[in-house]
């Protein structure tokens, strides 16, 4: 849905040049926002003065220094994404399944899949790089939903009423209240559907005043799951991402 607020707009247009192309028009971006060429034009020239944005050649645009720079700062104080993999490759060594890092995005009430490391299996779970994941369902959606505050939690639930692969409605309000307590008493979720032949176990990850970060997690078909100990599996994926709190939190104090 297109902003309409000055400074959802503002928000808005920054995220679509930081992800689009190193230069472009000013009726190019209009129209990768749906927005008039005149509210595009003046909020470029808020962003022009402020360094975010740069004149290209002719009559194109660029993102700005002082955007790269605010970037790298955030990037040098802490990727999580690279302090991740060690992690997950560890897990993939143990286990031979496939290690995920998903970010919640709080914008969008969704887990985006950030880090990976495939199963050496040829028979493994599709996980792309920059996938969503819906918060209701499967063992890394509800590693980070039971750890939002309550209004959000709501806001999510109330989004989500039937499951992405299967199309089956979710769990009850009272079920899933009940699931999402044993997670967070375990610190671990746990899914496994044979039906879609699908299993995984993921933990959260906290940042430094014990913010929902994402969550790590292994995935795998459902055949393989019951080959596993349970218990070991969640330990390890527990304790990888305790690890991975623990350095957020230390990039942060």
């Amino acid at each position: 849905m297109v902003p309409k607020g000055a400074a959802d707009r503002l928000a808005y247009l920054l995220k679509l040049i930081a992800s689009g192309p190193p230069r472009f028009a000013l009726g190019e971006l209009a129209l990768r926002a749906d927005l008039p060429v005149s509210s595009v034009h003046r909020l470029l020239q808020v962003m022009l003065r402020s360094g975010l944005v740069e004149r290209g050649a002719g009559q194109s645009y660029r993102p700005g220094r002082e955007l790269h720079r605010l970037a790298s700062q955030l990037v040098a104080r802490f990727d999580l994404g690279r302090s991740a993999r060690p992690l997950l490759q560890d897990l993939v060594e143990q286990f031979h399944e496939t290690a995920v890092l998903c970010v919640y995005s709080p914008a969008q009430r969704r887990a985006i899949i950030s880090e990976m490391v495939h199963t050496p299996h040829p028979l493994r779970f599709a996980v792309e790089r920059g996938g969503e994941i819906s918060l209701p369902w499967g063992s890394l959606g509800r590693a980070v939903l039971a750890f939002l505050p309550p209004g959000e939690i709501e806001a999510v639930m109330r989004e989500n009423s039937t499951g992405p692969l299967t199309g089956r409605a979710r769990s009850t309000r009272k079920e899933m209240e009940a699931e999402l307590a044993a997670i967070r008493v375990e610190g671990v979720a746990r899914y496994y559907d044979p039906a879609i032949d699908i299993a995984g176990v993921s933990g959260p990850v906290f940042g430094a005043e014990r913010e929902i970060l994402g969550c790590i997690g292994v995935t795998m078909p459902s055949k393989r799951y019951q080959l596993h100990l349970e218990d070991d599996l969640a330990l390890a994926v527990r304790g990888a991402a305790r690890r991975l709190s623990e350095m957020a939190a230390i990039s942060h104090s």
